[in-house]
């Protein structure tokens, strides 16, 4: 038993992309955030947290997108989405795979809150776009997109010719930029982006994008 609890678009997309790259077999479970499934119990006791994804198999139970694409890598070293541990290239493969969730993801998470939620699913009731933590959000973007650029203006990867699962992790930040429309403005970033969509695992998982 290998389920995946999902809800696109968001970080369960991560989790997907990994699973269709190593070519692993898993069941889909809908978890409809705009129906507010993921407050029953039974979902709770799966992810306390209530969102998604959570990934689940016969031997452990896991949450938050980072944790279960290293850990699925880990799982299948002879997929080589990431390299040796202990080299100085497993560094890098870390440090890109943290900087998606603690750098990328917080300033493209208040561009999204304060422009495009709705504002029904705003929270605390009333709260209302905040036009200030929008600018906020599309500068600190900025900061790390340009940062980003600089390392993929002469590599196709993050960590050169070879793709891996940092590319999974950013790759999805860069999704969600594309979503938000703060992309467009960093063409190193954008092509970076048009060549992981190639990857007929990314195609499996962002069917709609």
């Amino acid at each position: 038993m290998t389920e995946l609890y999902e809800w696109p678009p968001t970080r369960s997309q991560r989790a997907k992309w990994a699973l269709e790259e190593l070519g692993i077999e898993y069941s889909s479970i809908l978890i409809n955030l705009l129906e507010g499934q993921q407050n029953s119990d039974a979902y709770r006791a799966i992810h306390p947290l209530a969102v998604v994804p959570a990934f689940k198999t016969d031997t452990y139970t896991i949450f938050e997108s980072v944790a279960i694409v290293l850990q699925l890598i880990d799982e299948h070293p002879e997929k080589n989405l990431a390299p040796a541990v202990g080299t100085p290239e497993r560094a890098n493969y870390y440090q890109w795979s943290v900087f998606a969730c603690a750098e990328l993801d917080p300033p493209i998470m208040m561009v999204f809150d304060n422009t495009m939620r709705p504002l029904e699913h705003m929270r605390p009731p009333g709260e209302q776009h905040n036009a200030k933590l929008a600018a906020r959000g599309r500068s600190d973007f900025a900061t790390r997109a340009n940062i980003l650029s600089k390392v993929l203006s002469d590599r196709d990867y993050l960590l050169g010719s070879r793709f891996s699962g940092a590319d999974i992790l950013v790759g999805h930040s860069c999704f969600m930029a594309t979503f938000t429309g703060l992309i467009g403005d960093y063409p190193i970033l954008e092509a970076y982006y048009e060549r992981l969509q190639q990857r007929p695992g990314h195609q499996q998982a962002y069917p709609d994008r």
